[in-house]
């Protein structure tokens, strides 16, 4: 969005892909012009699906659960079960029968326009009996006031047995906005992500005065398993809440999280480094999609929680990495990775087991950048802006002079008042970051001519600079490489799909788990053929 939209607009949308007349799906790049031809804002990508429903978008009769077309609904018809529809469901239903067609829709749109209010409420049901059946709702307790219906999961529903999960169940509930759950749903197929997970931690620290990393959802998925471990902590019967003698605690690293139930296959392991906040959560979906054969350990941080102050030396923490890695795989040869700044931490672990003795097959790099980025120059930056100028206009150099204001007043601000704490402050956020920043300031590259495979996304040229050269949207000089052959001269790249943060979310991560894989694949079979060429000797 490059500025305020004029109440004129012009549109221009392009075809995203080369031939989609096959798909069900629709994408288009799209550009918004004012009446002189200025662009107000660019689309990338815009995508649309085709939903096959009942004509003129209502229905006559409620319709059954294969008649109902979700936009995340891929199956076949003809696999779809005749099962009845949920309460919900049918209220959805008979909402969509309420519904008006397209070209009723833009007249109304149109004359809600003309009313000139400044804020518009324009509805096809009827509002006051929308807002009487929630108010009805609240005051019965329904389970429509509470939150979605619990979804269909593999785990059959087991209602909470005792306080300790009674009050998991609220919290859980709360956070991911179900009427009910069961003490055996796992908290990934409810919905739940990291941001939830830190402040699912939150709310159990302060009413249990425990401190867990949000990484024991890997071992503790549901909130049986949470309570028992909140149990064994506390040393209170779950049943009765009497106190009992705590049972000998269960060995648990501090940096390696298996994120496999148990600990996978019988394959080499595969060790993950967490990017720059030392959180492993973000990686599940690679873990999972790296097949249960293969033991996958994310590698968190020191100081997530706790009082363990986080690891001011990338050195340091590779040490200690090692040391816990080792205990699960005495010997190489080993399968080494990191995520974005973590990269950096397992090159370093890579040269510090061959100084050992010992072997790394591969070290795989997820979009990882060198520890110091050189910065465009004065010219460069001059360069930038001249063609935003040429761009935007002269309403650049106001943008340019409100942003830098604004980012002075923040750091003034920062300064004099400090920021609240947030449940991601709480778990030590801001500490990791720093002690991360100070630590990779500090770090001295040395090469190394180990495997290293680099998986990037799509290169971001945003602005041509000086000597050919291009920078980012994030203002750093673009390299194929990342700058990494500098000092592993045989890094092979790969690029994925996705961005900085996708490529290791759905559903981009696919393609990602794949290429990694095959490289791993490929290393492997290196070390046997080296291996058997050894014994012939």
């Amino acid at each position: 969005v490059h500025g305020l939209l004029p109440a004129e607009l012009f549109s221009w949308a392009r075809p995203a892909a080369s031939d989609e007349r096959e798909s069900d799906f629709a994408s288009f790049d799209i550009t918004l012009c004012d009446g002189e031809g200025r662009v107000c804002v660019e689309i990338e990508g815009f995508s649309m699906k085709r939903l096959v429903t009942a004509e003129g978008f209502a229905f006559d009769t409620p319709p059954t659960r294969s008649e109902m077309v979700f936009p995340d609904d891929d199956a076949d018809d003809s696999n779809r079960s005749e099962q009845p529809l949920s309460p919900g469901e049918k209220r959805m239903a008979h909402n969509v029968s309420q519904g008006i067609r397209p070209q009723e829709g833009a007249e109304a749109f149109a004359r809600a326009l003309a009313l000139g209010p400044s804020q518009l409420v324009v509805s096809s049901l009827d509002l006051d009996a929308l807002i009487a059946q929630a108010q009805h709702d609240e005051q019965t307790g329904s389970a429509t006031a509470l939150g979605f219906q619990r979804p269909d999961l593999d785990s059959d529903f087991v209602a909470p047995r005792n306080d300790i999960e009674r009050t998991l169940a609220g919290f859980w509930q709360e956070l991911l906005g179900l009427d009910e759950v069961g003490v055996e749903d796992s908290f990934f197929d409810l919905g739940g992500h990291s941001l939830i997970a830190v402040r699912l931690f939150a709310m159990i620290r302060r009413a249990y005065n425990l401190d867990f990393p949000i990484s024991v959802l890997f071992e503790a998925p549901t909130i049986a398993a949470c309570a028992a471990m909140i149990a064994e902590r506390t040393g209170s019967d779950p049943e009765t809440g009497d106190e009992v003698a705590p049972a000998r605690p269960v060995r648990r690293f501090t940096h390696l999280v298996a994120m496999h139930d148990g600990e996978g296959g019988p394959k080499t392991p595969f060790f993950l480094v967490a990017g720059m906040f030392g959180n492993v959560l973000n990686l599940r979906h690679l873990a999972q999609l790296m097949g249960t054969d293969r033991p996958f350990y994310g590698v968190q941080a020191r100081g997530l929680f706790g009082d363990d102050p986080p690891h001011r030396s990338l050195v340091e923490a590779a040490t200690d990495y090692i040391a816990e890695l080792r205990q699960v795989q005495p010997h190489g040869p080993y399968l080494l990775g990191g995520f974005s700044g973590g990269g950096i931490t397992a090159f370093e672990m890579a040269r510090q087991l061959e100084a050992q003795g010992e072997e790394v097959a591969l070290l795989v790099l997820l979009d990882t950048p060198l520890p110091q980025i050189p910065e465009p120059g004065r010219i460069d930056r001059a360069l930038i802006k001249a063609q935003e100028i040429r761009r935007k206009g002269p309403r650049y150099l106001g943008e340019w002079a409100r942003n830098r204001l604004a980012w002075e007043l923040g750091k003034i601000r920062s300064r004099r008042e400090g920021s609240p704490a947030t449940p991601e402050q709480q778990f030590h956020n801001a500490e990791i970051e720093a002690a991360f920043r100070e630590a990779l300031a500090r770090y001295e590259m040395q090469p190394w001519s180990g495997n290293v495979a680099l998986f990037r996304p799509p290169l971001d040229r945003r602005w041509k600079v000086s000597s050919g050269r291009w920078v980012s949207a994030a203002r750093q000089y673009v390299l194929e490489d990342n700058g990494w052959r500098d000092w592993v001269p045989e890094t092979r790249v790969f690029e994925v799909p996705g961005d900085h943060d996708s490529m290791v979310l759905e559903p981009n991560v696919r393609v990602l788990a794949t290429r990694i894989a095959a490289c791993i694949e490929d290393a492997e079979t290196r070390e046997a053929t080296a291996l058997r060429a050894r014994a012939a000797e």
